[in-house]
Formats: structure tokens, sequence, C-alpha cells
């Protein structure tokens, strides 16, 4: 048997699922082909995309980024790539992308099985029921949903999904990648740490001011330092606030790292601070839990309601309430060592459910499912739709 993982890019967190993954096909005697839309750019484009498996790897336009690419440009080449591999079975990335637009249209045409990944809910976005009925027509193609955790069912069931074909696993991290023991640091002394792209959607504004309150409540001499690593159109305006409130001696940027540097930073923080106004998951918080760090998350990233245990190995709060959270900033410090030692201890655990294996098992039942199930009937308007809707990249 043979599965196809297609993708706009496979940057950063995927080498190690998709490498995992082809070990675990290999052992069931099945085999994994990936393709790469675009060699360059997406949110990703800092890191570094060695591929160190054995995986055949195609990138479609190993020179162009997602957004120089329509629906139309990619359909001839990627069509006649998965010609040339016959895949049983397509996992796909959201039907709004290209991706997972063309893979439906494709499979469709030739009895392919298609599972789609995606980590949105059906409520993060508002759309009208027009936009809906044409998402439906597309989904009808689709044999499974690999979703983040149980709490996305009704995202499922919304697109008509029954539960036998809704399975879970897409956003994990290699546990053990982040969880190797680095050296200890006090460079910057005891400190928050705040990982990402500085852009309004991330809100590390908030944090910035947040944590400016949380120093004028507990004191230069006790508070603890703030790191914050990562580049973008706010960082100007980071920047200003750290000058005006006097931080300059307790806040440090940093620019955006290689995973095996930021190991080091997640292990030596106190916690991490993540307020994103709207995040489908935030796979920064699985990385700092394998990592063994409390973390202090926004209400509005999925993985805060799935992950995050308040006054267990954290705190929640809305990204709006920069009080709320300065105020956890404040608790947390407060807490003896051997406190917030049982936080980063309890972050480790509940993370270890989140490995490697959870995708590979996830994915390896959405492909029995899509193997086994009668496909569904589909109407003219359904295959009106799939045959001319192409997907679009649109970048945040």
């Amino acid at each position: 048997m043979k599965i196809v993982a297609l993708h706009t890019d496979f940057r950063i967190y995927w080498p190690a699922r998709l490498k995992a993954l082809s070990e675990a096909l290999n052992k069931k005697g099945a085999s994994l082909e990936v393709i790469e839309i675009a060699g360059k750019g997406s949110h990703y484009a800092f890191a570094d995309n060695t591929n160190d498996s054995n995986i055949n790897w195609h990138i479609l336009f190993p020179d162009a980024a997602p957004e120089e690419l329509s629906g139309k440009i990619i359909e001839k080449p990627l069509f006649s790539l998965l010609e040339k591999l016959q895949p049983d079975v397509i996992l796909a990335g959201s039907i709004a992308f290209p991706s997972g637009a063309l893979a439906v249209n494709w499979g469709r045409k030739h009895g392919t099985g298609i599972i789609v990944f995606d980590d949105s809910k059906i409520d993060a976005v508002k759309r009208n029921p027009i936009v809906n009925r044409i998402k439906q027509a597309v989904y009808n193609g689709v044999d499974a949903l690999l979703l983040p955790a149980e709490q996305w069912i009704p995202t499922g069931r919304f697109w008509n999904f029954p539960d036998t074909r809704i399975f879970f696993g897409v956003d994990v991290v290699d546990n053990d990648f982040w969880g190797k023991k680095t050296r200890s640091s006090n460079e910057f002394g005891d400190y928050f740490v705040a990982v990402g792209r500085q852009i309004p959607a991330k809100n590390f504004y908030g944090v910035i001011k947040a944590y400016a309150k949380y120093v004028r409540f507990c004191g230069i001499e006790n508070s603890y330092n703030l790191v914050m690593i990562g580049e973008g159109q706010e960082h100007s305006l980071i920047e200003n606030c750290i000058t005006e409130n006097g931080l300059e001696n307790k806040v440090h940027l940093l620019p955006f790292m290689q995973q095996n540097e930021l190991v080091s930073f997640y292990q030596n923080a106190k916690a991490i601070c993540i307020a994103s106004k709207s995040e489908t998951w935030g796979l920064v918080i699985n990385e700092a839990m394998a990592a063994g760090c409390p973390v202090f998350s926004s209400n509005q990233c999925g993985a805060t309601g799935v992950l995050v245990k308040d006054g267990v190995n954290g705190y929640s709060f809305d990204y709006e309430d920069t009080d709320a959270l300065s105020k956890k900033m404040a608790a947390f410090t407060k807490l003896s060592y051997e406190q917030q030692l049982a936080m980063r201890k309890a972050s480790k655990e509940i993370i270890s459910q989140w490995g490697l294996s959870r995708f590979c098992d996830g994915v390896i039942a959405a492909i029995n499912s899509s193997i086994d199930h009668k496909r569904r009937s589909l109407s003219l308007f359904d295959k009106l739709i799939i045959s001319n809707w192409k997907g679009q990249y649109r970048p945040v």
C-alpha cells in the first residue's frame, strides 16, 4: 500500500512526524511518499528544512513561495506526479488550501482514499451559509478527518462526518527532542519566555503590557525577567513599550531560532507566555511542556483547553485581559521552588500522551477507515464544486 502526504509545505514540526509515520507504515508493509508544494516562504521560512529521513520527498515548486502559486498553477504538475505515484490513500491539508482541494479532486476521480488534517474549529471563523454549503460539497468527497482532540468532534459532525471517521493526533511534536537534557544557564537570570511571530494575531504586545504591570506590582528586584524570541511587524511596538516602562534591563529581545537552539530556553525558563488572539492550536505549548515548562496561555489558543490545567501545569486567561496575565505571573513568582517544580513535572506528564506515536496511530486508523468504509455518493452539485474549487493560500 502506498500513502502520499500532501501539503503546502512540511517544515518545522512535520519532518519528525512524517519520519515516524514512514517507519510505522513500513512495519505494516506500506510506504510513504511526501509531496510538498512550495519550497520557499511560509510562516516557517526561518526554519531549517533539512530532511534526514529516507522518505521519497517531492517538492513541486522548490523556488516558489506558497502565495505565488494558485491552485490553477499547481494542478497540472501535481496531478501528473500523483498519476505517476498512484497512491492508495492521500493525507492532505485543509480543503481551503490547494493541497486539500486538489487532493479531493484527484482522489475522487481515481478511487483514492482521502484523509484531511485540520485543526480549526467550526466556531473559530464565521461563514455564511453559501460558503458552508460549498465546503460541505468538498467534504463530501473526503473519507476521514484527522483533528487535534475529542474537543473537535462537534466540528467533524458539523461537516457530516460520523464519529467512526473522525480521528485525532494532528497537533503533536517530537517530545523526545524537546525533553532531551540541555545545559542549565543563568545568562538571562530567572525569566519568563515568549516565542513566536510578533504579529497582531499572536498578541506579543499584550504580553509585554502584562509584563510591565507585573514588574510594577512585584518590583524590579523581585520580578522575573522576560525573554522574547521572534520577529515581526509589532517588534518596534514592543521595543517602544519596553523603553516607555524602563524595562531595558528586564526584557531581552532575541531573533528567531532553530529548534535545537530553543530547547535550552524552554528548559531554563520559569514559564512560557502565549497570549494569542486567535490560534487554532499553538504548538509552542507542546514544545514548552515537553521541555518541562509551565504554561500561561490565552483561552483563544486551541491547545489551552486541552493541555493547560489551571494551577496544575499553568494558567489560562482571556487574551484581552492583561491584568489577569500580570496577576498570574505574580502568583507564580510567589510559589515555592517545590510548587513550581510540581508544575514542571505536570507539564511533562500531561504532554507525554501527545508524542509522535499519537500522530502515527491517528493516521493509520484513518487510513484503515478510508479503505474499509464505502465512499459517500456525490450529488451533481458536489461533483461540480470538487472539480472547480482549487483552494487558495492565505498567509496570516
